[in-house]
């Protein structure tokens, strides 16, 4: 199976659905929260112009830029309030509602919560956090991967590129999902189905590495 055909092709069914769906609404937290859901599937779509063209390392780099801006979409959606978001939207500000510094790990906890979602995202943040951060800031992962110890070469292998892929097709559906649960279109709710039921059929079901988890090259 080729794994980044599949992506492509789950991506093409996320974006030819958004085409059809609008949403109105006056509230600011949903329209800030809708922008970022497509902003995060905008970075799953450079993921794959990265992979298309072997530029591994940044591909790589933008998978925490993409969790990033998942859960930054989800916290504006129901986490925070009035003041919250003006102080992000005007002084791109993240703050908690006593207005101090919120860290994002602390941001993923009230998602889980006050989405009443089972824990999930935290254990993501838990276990892939620093070696998000090392591929993101070009740490020793990338030093890593891009380096065999005599030659510059990527040393990207099939079960890393599979975890890229994982990983990316994981948010982008979420903020697909995230996109449908702001709209009134009552199909929204099957197209979703429809898209997941095509993703779960290629997607997850190869043994990994588990080269973020552990922070390991």
């Amino acid at each position: 199976m080729n794994y980044l055909d599949q992506y492509i092709k789950t991506l093409d069914l996320i974006e030819e659905d958004l085409g059809k769906i609008k949403f109105k609404t006056d509230q600011t937290r949903l329209k800030v929260a809708g922008t970022l859901f497509a902003v995060a599937i905008d970075h799953a779509q450079g993921i794959k112009f990265c992979l298309q063209n072997s530029a591994y390392p940044s591909a790589a780099a933008l998978m925490r830029v993409l969790f990033e801006t998942y859960i930054r979409g989800m916290w504006i959606e129901k986490c925070t309030t009035d003041k919250q978001v003006n102080k992000f939207v005007n002084h791109d500000k993240i703050v908690s509602k006593d207005n101090k510094s919120l860290t994002f790990k602390e941001m993923v906890l009230e998602v889980e919560k006050d989405h009443e979602l089972p824990v999930y995202f935290s254990v993501i943040q838990k276990h892939t956090w620093s070696g998000l951060n090392s591929l993101t800031h070009s740490g020793r992962i990338q030093l890593h991967n891009n380096f065999d110890g005599k030659t510059i070469k990527h040393c990207y292998d099939k079960e890393h590129i599979i975890e890229v892929i994982d990983f990316s097709t994981m948010l982008a559906c979420m903020s697909y999902g995230g996109i449908c649960d702001l709209t009134t279109d009552t199909n929204a709710d099957l197209n979703s189905q429809n898209i997941m039921s095509f993703v779960q059929s290629w997607a997850f079901n190869q043994p990994l590495k588990s080269t973020l988890k552990s922070g390991a090259p």
